[in-house]
């Protein structure tokens, strides 16, 4: 089998020569390095930056009591949309609704009185001291009612605005009062939700409202196109950053606070931007950044190395702000193996 594969081989070897001696006959600039351009152009260039936000809704708060008391009800339940003022449970009142229909009784009794005595004090029959006496009368009872029914009205929990009801903390028979830890519910209004993000100052200047945004929510595999909403003006001493509120439309409810987000924000545009592939750009012993050109002598091509300013990168690619104008023909492949002023065989563009 040895000798079976050592024979194969040196077949194989007297062919390659023969191929190559072919070769070297044909190609008269072997000695030549390859290399491959592309025209540069200008193009519209956005670069972003990426940060990490959460969702927040614009109305979450919890509910709580506005008295002591034994909860009686509960009129909701956990995923419940409610409207604004809708009954959400009820407190024993200790008495107050007894106390208002006494109260409001008294106030017919008032009322009844001044109104007799307003029509004779018109007709100019009686005292004076005794309309007043009625008129006072009437108006404290009329107080009475209002700081009664006041307190009453504090039994039942309302709604605060429309929303959904994510959270019922409390079982009926329990006593509550106002304060940390009586809280009842947690309310939400998902129709207006946003994603918070710490900023870093150095984009104090390039990030303002309005500027566009890309967000990706990861746990719901979506991307949404938006736009700064809300930035603050003061610096965190803390983490030397600002936040900024990138707006969310959320319809149908899916997005839910405190869900992670990655925020892209487009901190830069140029219109006619010349980019360039980051490998065929290489930098020199004085820390400058340079790049090869083809330069055309007739039908002979040579490689003319550029020191280039560079701006801002965004995935594989590089702004060149100066070096390089529209035209000219960026050699992209073989880039490594040129030196300056070196004749080199341009196979393609």
């Amino acid at each position: 089998k040895r000798a079976i594969l050592s024979q194969e081989r040196n077949e194989i070897d007297a062919t390659i020569n023969r191929l190559d001696q072919a070769l070297s006959e044909m190609n008269t600039n072997t000695a030549l390095p390859l290399v491959a351009a592309i025209e540069a152009q200008p193009s519209l260039f956005q670069h972003f930056v990426s940060f990490q936000g959460t969702v927040k809704t614009l109305q979450n708060v919890l509910v709580y009591p506005e008295m002591p008391g034994i909860l009686k009800s509960i009129a909701v339940y956990q995923g419940q949309r409610v409207k604004k003022n809708d009954l959400m449970a009820r407190l024993d009142d200790g008495g107050l609704a007894a106390q208002l229909e006494q109260a409001k009784s008294q106030l017919g009794l008032a009322k009844t009185i001044f109104e007799r005595q307003d029509r004779l004090w018109k007709q100019e029959i009686g005292s004076e001291m005794q309309y007043l006496q009625a008129k006072t009368n009437f108006e404290s009872a009329q107080s009475a009612v209002a700081a009664i029914e006041m307190q009453y009205n504090k039994s039942f929990v309302r709604a605060p605005f429309d929303g959904l009801v994510d959270q019922v903390f409390k079982e009926p028979g329990v006593f509550v009062s106002p304060g940390q830890g009586a809280e009842l519910f947690r309310i939400l209004n998902l129709d207006e939700v946003y994603v918070e993000v710490d900023v870093p100052e150095t984009h104090v200047t390039s990030v303002a409202k309005g500027t566009k945004a890309t967000v990706h929510l990861d746990a719901l595999a979506t991307e949404i196109e938006a736009e700064v909403s809300e930035r603050s003006i003061v610096i965190n001493p803390s983490n030397r950053s600002f936040k900024i509120k990138v707006a969310l439309p959320n319809k149908e409810g899916a997005i839910k606070p405190n869900l992670t987000a990655t925020v892209l924000l487009n901190d830069y545009t140029k219109e006619d931007a010349i980019m360039v592939l980051q490998s065929i750009v290489s930098e020199n012993a004085e820390g400058q950044q340079y790049c090869f050109v083809l330069r055309a002598d007739g039908e002979t091509y040579y490689a003319e190395r550029r020191i280039v300013q560079t701006g801002k990168t965004q995935d594989d690619f590089m702004e060149i702000l100066s070096g390089i104008q529209s035209g000219e023909l960026l050699i992209t492949e073989g880039a490594k193996k040129v030196t300056d002023g070196q004749q080199v065989q341009f196979i393609s563009q």
